[in-house]
């Protein structure tokens, strides 16, 4: 197995052999609908909590349901970015105080580490979402046979939608990857907590505006900005896939977002990996931008 295969092995079997990761695989969506019962029950009699949480949300009676699946997928892509892209952060931060990675490094290159993170990481949050999808596919099918609803299940089959699932996973892919190397890099960059907060909260920020432009994009998938953000790579994973599955834009703006998507992942990946490799030699020293300069220019 190659040197990439077993760090991946190592860094998955470590975490889900974990009773946390089972504790928070179980609890958390029964944590999400005891909450989202217990907010949806008070607001349904409450105007002004209705207005708050939804401010500026599209009418779903003037939205196709292309273009609310692609809202959908960009908003739990968001998501996932935030949740598994700090796991990242937080086990490059953590990693950085172990001695024994200082020796592995002479053997594995940077790029080569952060890329076996990024992939375990992500392998974990797939195991997660595997593990939901089986408890909301059992909960569907106890509703199914209580209540019986006439569900058109021939539309997931339509041409259009299955389409829409391919560009929903390529969007996935490439923002996943681009925002799991800079969480490393990020993790990477410095000892100091302070400094560390600082960066999640950027990268919180750039996710947190992907969200809403999403929203907005549903509607308004020809704007001059949001067509922008498409190309941008720390916007297009959640703009591109909502104007792709909506089907708002020309095919060809759609393959030009992922073509860039994909080309900052692989810098990213290049970027992360000397960043990652040359924090351990310049263990709690606070990098400069002339040292960034330094580390992109080496081998």
């Amino acid at each position: 197995m190659s040197q990439l295969g077993l760090i991946i092995k190592n860094e998955y079997l470590t975490d889900v052999k974990a009773k946390s990761f089972w504790i928070g695989t179980i609890v958390v969506p029964i944590m999400f609908i005891g909450f989202g019962l217990l907010i949806g029950f008070m607001a349904a009699d409450s105007e002004s909590m209705q207005k708050i949480a939804n401010p500026t949300a599209p009418d779903p009676d003037e939205m196709s349901g292309l273009q609310v699946f692609g809202m959908l997928s960009g908003i739990m892509l968001a998501m996932f970015l935030m949740i598994y892209g700090s796991m990242i952060f937080n086990k490059v931060k953590k990693e950085k105080t172990n001695r024994i990675i200082e020796v592995l490094a002479t053997s594995v290159t940077g790029r080569t580490m952060m890329l076996a993170k990024i992939i375990s990481v992500g392998l974990i949050g797939l195991t997660q979402m595997l593990v939901w999808a089986a408890m909301i596919g059992v909960g569907i099918m106890v509703v199914i046979s209580i209540f019986q609803p006439d569900i058109p299940w021939g539309d997931l089959a339509r041409p259009d939608v299955l389409m829409g699932f391919v560009w929903a996973l390529l969007f996935f892919i490439g923002g996943y990857v681009f925002y799991g190397a800079i969480y490393a890099a990020c993790g990477a960059m410095t000892d100091k907590d302070n400094e560390n907060q600082g960066y999640m909260t950027l990268i919180t920020f750039m996710l947190l505006g992907s969200f809403y432009i999403g929203q907005f994009a549903a509607n308004h998938p020809d704007n001059a900005f949001v067509l922008f953000c498409s190309f941008f790579p720390f916007t297009s994973p959640t703009i591109g896939a909502v104007n792709a599955i909506s089907g708002g834009v020309s095919l060809w703006v759609t393959i030009l977002s992922l073509v860039l998507l994909y080309l900052f992942a692989y810098l990213s990946i290049s970027f992360a990996g000397k960043i990652y490799t040359s924090s351990l030699l310049l263990k709690g020293k606070k990098f400069s931008p002339q040292d960034i300069l330094t580390f992109l220019r080496s081998r």
